[in-house]
């Protein structure tokens, strides 16, 4: 993962830094040895950061005493509805450490900038030019730390006429075109349901500042690296607006799923199937006079006639399970999937193969269980630890500060 120790600085060691040491030195993980600040909220910020603290790297999330929203988002753990039992904030925080501290307070700002001076990568998701009003600005912290990497991951970036705007999910998906090209051509566009807009910048923050970190190992310096929910959405859609310039303009479309004898199936028998495949399917499906027929015998000609194919294989696929109807066409090479539920997940073979899914022991909540990295790696030291709880390792890491 390349010479992660160019900017590594001495930290004294707490006796809780103890504890978390021995409890990963069987396995340490590959950004073993880096020190991250995340002073992000919500969503993105804090996502990019579970990764690296996923890493092996030694994140403190850095709240101010009211707490990260995310503490009061749905759905709560049992019956409690107070700061330490949000679903959302236990996924996103895991693995991480945690302090309070009031940046508008000069003496607490201080303590962050100490604690700068020891890191490789802060994470935050501020209003931009709000830690430079602070003095705790990338430019700021990097005159005593010119190997910091600064995470900055906001709605519409650090420049431009919509930087100081507010954002959301919905906000991204919709400025970024995505909505564009959902739902159907008749109806409003269409949002992706939860917050699928802020995970996808949070990955994106976390693979910049996995790369600027390689920069600076490799180049000998830090930098600022900008995230913008807006951009990433954009960059989520490219093949709409670089369609639209070669003349095909972007329209919504019906889906193509079939309802199945347990939910929902998308056959992919418009595209992607062989021409020889077309008669067995027919075969299957109990209609082999179709194999003949002019509105399907070609790709072209599924793909116009969609809404009578759909019919067809709806009236097919409604007796059966739709994982069988999953198997039995894939066995075909059609690209063929099913909507999964988050039970049908739960059970996956896929992901049981992939040892995906990990049970987290929670000393407050007993066994959660979390998705594990969208990655494999040689070195799978993915580190999986309860959230914090708000200001639980002031002491530790703050000291009487």
């Amino acid at each position: 993962m390349g010479k992660w120790n160019v900017y590594r600085r001495p930290l004294p060691r707490t006796r809780f830094q103890v504890i978390w040491h021995i409890e990963m030195q069987s396995n340490e993980g590959v950004l073993s040895g880096i020190k991250v600040l995340d002073l992000s909220q919500g969503v993105a910020g804090p996502f990019c950061a579970k990764f690296l603290a996923g890493l092996g790297a030694e994140v403190i999330k850095v709240e101010p005493a009211g707490g990260d929203p995310a503490r009061r988002a749905r759905p709560f753990f049992g019956d409690s509805d107070n700061l330490e039992s949000s679903a959302l904030f236990a996924y996103l925080n895991t693995s991480k450490k945690g302090v309070t501290l009031d940046l508008d307070v000069p003496g607490q700002a201080r303590s962050l900038k100490e604690l700068a001076q020891d890191s490789d990568i802060l994470v935050e998701s501020f209003a931009p030019g709000y830690l430079d009003s602070l003095g705790l600005g990338y430019d700021d912290l990097s005159e005593t730390n010119p190997g910091l990497i600064h995470v900055s991951v906001t709605p519409f970036g650090q420049a431009g006429p919509y930087r100081g705007y507010k954002g959301s999910d919905i906000v991204a998906q919709a400025m970024g075109a995505l909505m564009y090209t959902i739902g159907l051509p008749d109806r409003e566009p269409l949002k992706v349901g939860g917050e699928s807009a802020l995970y996808a910048t949070g990955i994106s923050a976390f693979s910049a500042a996995m790369l600027a970190l390689h920069i600076r190992d490799t180049q000998g310096f830090g930098q600022h690296v900008d995230i913008s929910a807006m951009d990433v959405m954009t960059v989520a859609q490219i093949h709409s607006s670089i369609n639209e310039q070669f003349g095909h303009i972007p329209v919504r479309r019906p889906t193509n799923l079939v309802r199945a004898k347990d939910g929902w199936v998308s056959p992919g028998l418009e595209s992607g199937v062989q021409q020889g495949t077309w008669p067995k399917i027919c075969e299957l499906m109990g209609v082999p006079e179709l194999a003949e027929d002019d509105r399907f015998t070609t790709q072209e000609a599924r793909r116009t006639n969609q809404q009578a194919l759909l019919e067809v294989v709806g009236s097919w696929a409604a007796t059966m399970p739709k994982e069988e109807i999953y198997h039995t066409l894939q066995s075909l090479r059609t690209i063929t999937g099913y909507v999964a539920t988050v039970e049908d997940l739960l059970v996956s073979k896929q992901y049981a193969e992939r040892e995906f899914f990990r049970t987290l022991a929670d000393p407050v909540y007993g066994d959660v269980v979390h998705p594990g990295p969208p990655f494999r790696m040689d070195d799978d030291g993915w580190q999986l630890f309860p959230a914090p709880r708000l200001g639980e390792h002031n002491e530790e890491i703050l000291g009487g500060a």
